[in-house]
């Protein structure tokens, strides 16, 4: 782009224009006034020769004198005045001339004409001022008519040339050229400092908002001369200032919004009246696994969910609001719940916002609640409907036989002590999911808990073939824990790993601590979990063999309150199984 003149420039151009036009002007006007002056001067100087030369010639001219006559007088006459001195009669016709030889003076022209004799013969004097061609000099001429009774009239002119007129003129005008110059000059010097002082804050300015419009709100003019400009550098700053704080009004407002918009847990998409995408947070990213960037595209070109696109484009047809629930594929599966609503953001101008929910978990607990019905009513109906069994068969007869009457009362007791541990469980299990069995904290010594739950399963592990062990380490150990929900957890793992081993397997607990945990082991060389089992062996309810496990009491809830009980001393659970080869249970406390 083509740079134009700087605002120095221009004042500097424009003040030699003035200067130079007004210089030029004066210079002019006064040497027009000189001259008049002057010109003016020399008439009246000469009207007292003038008079005496019309006296002269009134005392010595006669009309009937011939033209060497006149042209002698005339002669003589401007030899008197120093002046060229003219008779001419009143037809126009040169008597003599002071200048002109008596042999010439008929080859002049008629002077009837001239303006200066056209004046005299009309009222009595003549003046013009105008270029000779007979002596090739600027002359003013001066013209008086003598008139006298009886003896005709003649006109009398006296030139005088204005040649030192010009060269004062000459000079005057020289002076005015170097007037002229000084004064060019001066007005340079003046204009430039004038222009700088004016173009400096300009420029300042100029670069102060250069710099704020490239981003950098910390400039500021900061200069406030005593001018428009200074009034101007003020406004400007003051206009900043506000800049500033609605910049950073809008800035704060943009990260808060930005920051409630990571914080959600719901995800958050609004497109215009178009469907291009003009906001998504992290959460939405998420829950749909996009890879890509989504503002400015539309929904279909990222978004692989039929049910959400359609009704996002349902909203931008014209409904208020739709509500649906969809699913998503992959490696993480979840359910949504989207909500989207019909947006007016400005006149004019209009949008959708879809807020998705994730009701994975939600839909999981459902999930785990019909399951939990079901197994429970499951596990209640086997032992009922023996129990209900013998009693009718009893009832039937067998009360009359005392040896089935025995058979049937025994199987009454087992099974009802089998609804006893069930519900004694769920009980438990309840407790531990709601927080009302919140851990009483105490010191536990490790020894002595060992000590105890192995006492407690020795009579059931001698009775199923199964060897006890203990391994503690040399130094003496303690932590704080609940000791009556620990000692419930290895009664769990250990009555597991008695009633699941061989006869010859070996059952070992053993303890250990790092600075921040306590690890706590019960290790089996039974026959082990198959891998597959081992993501949901602490779900409630789940068996790995149904059928065996129905056999030897268990109600399927032991490891579900183990993870419960680890879970609210803010430890975990973890086990480690090779089929054939045993399994190792981990609760892991923190110390």
């Amino acid at each position: 782009m083509k740079r134009g003149l700087s605002f120095q420039s221009w004042i500097l151009g424009g003040c030699l224009v003035v200067v130079l036009c007004t210089l030029i002007f004066v210079g002019l006007l006064l040497e027009h006034s000189l001259g008049q002056q002057m010109v003016a001067n020399i008439r009246e100087s000469l009207q007292p020769e003038l008079r005496a030369l019309r006296a002269l010639v009134a005392d010595r001219w006669r009309p009937e004198q011939g033209l060497s006559q006149s042209d002698a007088l005339a002669e003589e006459l401007g030899r008197i005045v120093g002046a060229r001195v003219t008779l001419i009669a009143p037809d126009g016709r040169v008597l003599g001339d002071s200048e002109v030889p008596p042999a010439k003076l008929t080859a002049l022209d008629n002077h009837a004409g001239r303006p200066e004799v056209k004046e005299a013969l009309n009222q009595g004097q003549g003046y013009s001022v105008r270029y000779s061609t007979t002596l090739n000099l600027e002359l003013m001429y001066t013209a008086l008519l003598l008139e006298r009774p009886g003896s005709g009239r003649l006109i009398v002119r006296m030139a005088v040339p204005l040649s030192h007129v010009q060269q004062t003129l000459a000079q005057i005008r020289r002076l005015v050229l170097w007037a002229v110059f000084l004064g060019v000059l001066l007005s340079i010097g003046a204009a430039y400092l004038v222009a700088r002082s004016l173009s400096r804050p300009v420029q300042v300015l100029t670069k102060t908002a250069a710099a704020i419009a490239g981003g950098d709100l910390s400039q500021r003019f900061r200069r406030y001369p005593p001018h428009e400009i200074g009034a101007l550098g003020r406004a400007f700053d003051q206009m900043a200032d506000n800049l500033q704080s609605k910049i950073n009004d809008l800035t704060r407002s943009r990260d808060r919004l930005e920051a409630i918009l990571r914080g959600m847990v719901e995800g958050v998409l609004v497109t215009d009246d178009q469907g291009h995408i003009l906001l998504a947070n992290r959460a939405l990213k998420q829950m749909l696994a996009l890879s890509v960037d989504p503002l400015g595209r539309l929904p279909s070109e990222i978004i692989r969910n039929a049910e959400m696109i359609e009704a996002l484009e349902e909203v931008l047809a014209g409904k208020d609001y739709v509500l649906r629930e969809i699913s998503t594929l992959g490696d993480r599966p979840r359910h949504l719940e989207a909500h989207v609503v019909h947006l007016s953001y400005a006149e004019g101008q209009a949008g959708v916002v879809c807020v998705l929910h994730d009701v994975t978990e939600r839909k999981r607990v459902e999930k785990m609640r019909r399951d939990l019905v079901a197994n429970v009513s499951h596990e209640l109906r086997t032992p009922l409907t023996a129990v209900r069994g013998a009693a009718e068969t009893m009832l039937d007869g067998a009360l009359d036989s005392p040896q089935y009457a025995r058979h049937f009362a025994e199987l009454i007791l087992r099974q009802s002590r089998r609804l006893e541990r069930l519900v004694q469980d769920l009980l438990e299990l309840a407790r531990l999911e709601s927080g009302e069995a919140a851990p009483k904290v105490q010191t536990i010594q490790a020894a002595e808990l060992v000590d105890q739950v192995l006492d407690a399963v020795g009579q059931a592990a001698a009775d199923s073939g199964v060897e006890l062990e203990r391994r503690l380490p040399k130094e003496p150990l303690a932590f704080k824990a609940d000791a009556r929900q620990i000692e419930q957890a290895l009664l769990n793992l250990l009555d597991n790993a008695i009633k699941y081993s061989r006869r010859g397997d070996k059952v070992t607990l053993s303890m250990n601590h790092t600075a921040d945990q306590v690890v706590i082991k019960v290790s089996d060389t039974g026959p082990g979990i198959a891998a597959e089992h081992l993501p949901r062996i602490f779900e409630r309810f789940y068996r790995v063999d149904t059928n065996r496990s129905r056999e030897l009491g268990g109600t399927g809830l032991g490891l579900a309150i183990v993870k419960h009980i680890a879970q609210g001393h803010g430890g975990r659970v973890a086990v480690e199984s090779t089929p054939g080869r045993g399994s190792t249970f981990r609760l892991i406390l923190p110390a």
